[in-house]
């Protein structure tokens, strides 16, 4: 379970490696780690797809979270 937030509703995306972009359902959405805080079972909707395939992006995108902050 990753956070994902509309691309619409956000600026440019400066690091792609942070916030890198997927399709679900027809719609551009952006990995948005610092959401993960937020996200809780009950602010869940259903299920609409998987990730699994873009995993390494998705790592990598945390990576840049917990490691590479200077």
């Amino acid at each position: 379970m990753v956070p994902l937030v509309d691309k619409s509703s956000l600026g440019k995306i400066s690091n792609p490696r942070f916030n890198p972009t997927f399709k679900v359902k027809g719609v551009s959405v952006v990995l948005h780690p610092l959401e993960i805080v937020s996200v809780a079972k009950r602010n869940l909707g259903e299920r609409v797809g998987s990730l699994a395939q873009a995993s390494e992006r998705i790592i990598d995108a945390l990576d840049e979270l917990l490691m590479r902050w200077d």
